[in-house]
């Protein structure tokens, strides 16, 4: 059954780069068309939107092929599953010893924004909803600031000058002399901590780095206040610290670029 022609432009667009990535190497403006079953005005038009964007590259005898950042794109796609498959061990590995919830969190420079990649949640039947593709704000919690304080200083001025105020109680972010000095901890100890009995919520987490020691994101364990003092928390920190240590070296030997 032949596929439906869609008719706007941007759907257009995305038509022809599912074409380009799924046709051969070389093609030329007659071949896309014809396979397109658009006009050759109108494909030529959209390839030289991809061409700039580097999407597809102009080859020899009047023929395109499909660009490098075509390319990359689809290779960081990759290396962001592979970070994801080999993390959930490592997140196994901690709800089966802590019984605590395990997230993996991954940081988008673009938007300067962390979501919840993967998570396992814990056994207990109190615990918080967490789902992925939830949002992480970077000034709160152990999951955000185990990203923020390893961001450059560019980046982390900006995040704290957009994020005033706490997601779960509205409350104003920390001082900004004290949010300095808990990064600094953060970045001294190589874990995030978070304890706070009034919104009932505590945790710790690591960061993860890829190569040249971009932070790619965090992973750590989630859980009720009133459960934190219960554990040891030397040796949590240590099992969150290594399983980040140990993704960290998983990414920058290239099982993954990003998550």
């Amino acid at each position: 059954m032949m596929r439906e022609v869609p008719s706007g432009g941007a759907d257009r667009l995305a038509y022809l780069l599912k074409l380009v990535a799924h046709g051969p190497d070389r093609f030329s403006l007659g071949d896309l068309a014809a396979r397109a079953r658009l006009p050759a005005s109108t494909v030529h038009r959209l390839l030289q939107v991809m061409v700039r964007a580097g999407l597809v590259e102009r080859g020899t005898h009047q023929t395109y092929r499909p660009g490098r950042e075509f390319y990359a794109m689809a290779s960081q796609l990759v290396a962001r599953f592979d970070v994801i498959r080999s993390a959930r061990p490592l997140l196994e590995g901690l709800v089966e010893r802590w019984h605590e919830t395990a997230v993996l969190c991954a940081y988008n420079p673009t938007d300067r924004r962390a979501t919840i990649a993967d998570v396992v949640m814990t056994p207990h039947p109190l615990r918080f909803a967490v789902e992925r593709g939830g949002e992480i704000l970077l000034p709160w919690g152990s999951l955000g600031r185990a990203i923020l304080a390893f961001l450059s200083g560019g980046e982390m001025e900006a995040i704290i000058r957009e994020t005033r105020f706490g997601p779960l109680t509205g409350r104003p972010r920390d001082p900004r002399s004290e949010l300095e000095r808990d990064l600094r901890e953060v970045r001294e100890e190589g874990v995030s901590r978070f304890y706070d009995p009034d919104i009932e919520i505590a945790g710790i987490a690591a960061p993860v780095f890829g190569a040249e020691g971009l932070v790619l994101g965090c992973i750590g364990v989630t859980m009720p206040s009133k459960r934190y003092l219960l554990h040891a928390e030397d040796d949590l920190v240590l099992a969150v610290r290594e399983a980040g240590e140990s993704l960290s070296a998983q990414a920058s030997m290239g099982q993954g670029g990003g998550i």
